[in-house]
């Protein structure tokens, strides 16, 4: 068991260090961005994005059954749309509606058959973002994921139909003008409840274990996103109020 915390440990640790490597060199490496108005900061914008994805299923059981082969991974599509508001020039809310897949393969070492897991999930989510005048961005969110279906059919009724995730996301500019940007955006994140809903049930078991573990799926997903900046409320100097389009 040991051993399997070890394996977990370091992946995790050798994709933070591939994450912020990637990362850095787009948020600090991204021209600056044009300033919106100063008396009237606050802007809205529209983004549709896609990209792909990988996750694992964390369980105590499974990772300390030296017969399963848990580390496997997968990479699936996922996509979505969102709206956002820049409230100040670093400070951004942003609300999401994604589609994406949970996906889990174990292996045996006893010559069992392999086992597959895909979950599609429709997914809302919220993120509040620090930014910064380039345009790069860190941010922490909360998403929760409606289970649709699974490619397994006798599986679907041992998981959970709601999933709820906290996410850690880093991101910034590939090109960028005053209204449109197209930038990459990478999130990591975890399953704060019990995916499974039978207390006898555990994925990639082929027995019951003597004692329930929850699972808990870890996911890291890179997307590129394409945003249009709307535009933003400003007052006239005879105080009428109206929303200008950015046109330039």
């Amino acid at each position: 068991m040991r051993k399997s915390y070890i394996c977990v440990l370091f992946y995790l640790h050798q994709m933070k260090i591939a994450l912020l490597i990637i990362c850095a060199g787009f948020i600090f490496g991204a021209q600056a961005q044009k300033k919106k108005p100063k008396d009237n900061p606050t802007w809205f914008n529209l983004e549709i994005k896609g990209g792909g994805g990988t996750s694992l299923f964390t369980n105590h059981n499974i990772s300390g059954d030296k017969q399963i082969n848990m580390y496997n991974f997968g990479f699936y599509p996922v996509f979505g749309v969102g709206f956002g508001s820049h409230i100040t020039n670093s400070l951004a809310v942003q609300i999401e509606k994604n589609w994406n897949t949970l996906g889990q393969k174990y292996t045996y070492k006893n010559g069992l058959p392999d086992k597959t897991y895909k979950l599609k999930t429709s997914d809302l989510g919220i993120f509040v973002r620090g930014t910064g005048d380039g345009g790069g961005y860190v941010g922490v969110g909360f998403k929760m994921s409606n289970v649709s279906n699974s490619s397994i059919s006798d599986s679907t009724f041992f998981f959970r139909r709601k999933l709820n995730f906290v996410h850690f996301e880093l991101g910034g500019p590939l090109w960028q003008n005053n209204m449109f940007d197209v930038n990459l955006n990478i999130r990591f994140g975890y399953c704060i409840n019990d995916m499974v809903n039978n207390k006898l049930f555990e994925p990639g078991a082929y027995t019951v274990y003597p004692s329930h573990a929850g699972t808990y799926p870890l996911t890291l997903q890179a997307m590129i996103g394409f945003n249009w900046h709307i535009g933003y409320f400003a007052t006239s100097n005879c105080k009428h109020k109206g929303f200008l389009l950015f046109t330039n």
